[in-house]
């Protein structure tokens, strides 16, 4: 009897997931450059093996994330539900009952995806889910397809706020991935020591909004299911002084992004070039744009 994907245990999907990471970091060269240069500048006092261990984990993560995400558009939200737990639920809970609405903020660690399935199937309230369209165009249709089965909503990264805080407004929870590389209405902030930019969406949000801004991360266990950790609200400045409060609250989300990833460095997506506006020599190839960065 042919069995379909749906079917498959959490082990065995992490088994497939696992091979197809590493045929992609033994293929995907330029990826893997990519990987190893940004873990040795994060962690400058890690030795070589360690550098190629962690990568290579790195790399069959994102392939069990890819062969999870093509699963879950087969599973019910009973089999969603069953393969995650919540740590910190009561933040999330306190920040509901407030009915002001949630920035919710997220990085590319763990499986970033299942975890926002999860949160409208057991809260029952639907999450407005910011991304970037995907190429080729029928994989932006499935994705899109399969991250609004369960009642989320999309909302396009291409003039993206007006849409957020009227979600946020109307006590809707809005998600951001906030550890992408921005140059577009950025701000600049340290990571791991090192300074990068980033969009300050959510911190304009909290600024424009009585919001709370809440992380959460998706985090893979050994036996194939997942914690999805919740945090306190971050601690939002409002000084006064819109542009020093933009690049206080953006920072403050950042070093929560920081610490998580720390605490697991082998499941965060480490194939994106992280401090290219700053230090495009990490990155062979790479060609930035000739544009002054304002501080």
């Amino acid at each position: 009897m042919t069995r379909t994907i749906g079917s498959f245990r959490p082990r065995e999907m992490m088994r497939w997931g696992g091979m197809f990471g590493e045929m992609g970091y033994r293929l995907g060269v330029p990826y893997r450059t990519i990987a190893r240069n940004n873990l040795q500048f994060a962690f400058p006092s890690w030795k070589e093996h360690q550098i190629a261990e962690v990568s290579r984990r790195v790399f069959h993560n994102f392939g069990m994330t890819l062969t999870e995400m093509v699963q879950c558009a087969q599973l019910s939200p009973g089999d969603i539900l069953s393969r995650c737990r919540l740590s910190g639920e009561d933040h999330f809970m306190r920040a509901l009952e407030a009915r002001r609405g949630i920035i919710l903020v997220s990085a590319h660690l763990g499986n970033w995806e299942i975890g926002l399935q999860y949160l409208a199937s057991h809260f029952g309230k639907r999450v407005h889910i910011v991304v970037r369209p995907l190429v080729p165009r029928w994989l932006d249709r499935w994705m899109n397809h399969a991250r609004t089965r369960f009642g989320n909503q999309l909302i396009s990264k291409r003039k993206a706020f007006p849409r957020m805080l009227k979600a946020i407004r109307e006590d809707g929870i809005v998600a951001l991935m906030v550890d992408l590389s921005s140059r577009k209405q950025s701000v600049a902030v340290d990571y791991f020591g090192h300074r990068t930019r980033v969009s300050p969406a959510a911190a304009m949000l909290a600024a424009r909004c009585a919001a709370p801004i809440i992380a959460a991360f998706t985090l893979r266990n050994p036996d194939g299911s997942f914690t999805i950790e919740i945090s306190a609200p971050v601690a939002v400045q409002r000084s006064g002084s819109l542009k020093n409060d933009l690049k206080c609250n953006s920072q403050r989300i950042t070093d929560i992004v920081e610490k998580a990833v720390r605490k697991h460095p082998d499941q965060y997506l480490w194939m994106q070039k992280r401090w290219k506006d700053y230090y495009p020599h990490l990155y062979p190839g790479y060609r930035p744009r000739p544009q002054p960065l304002e501080e």
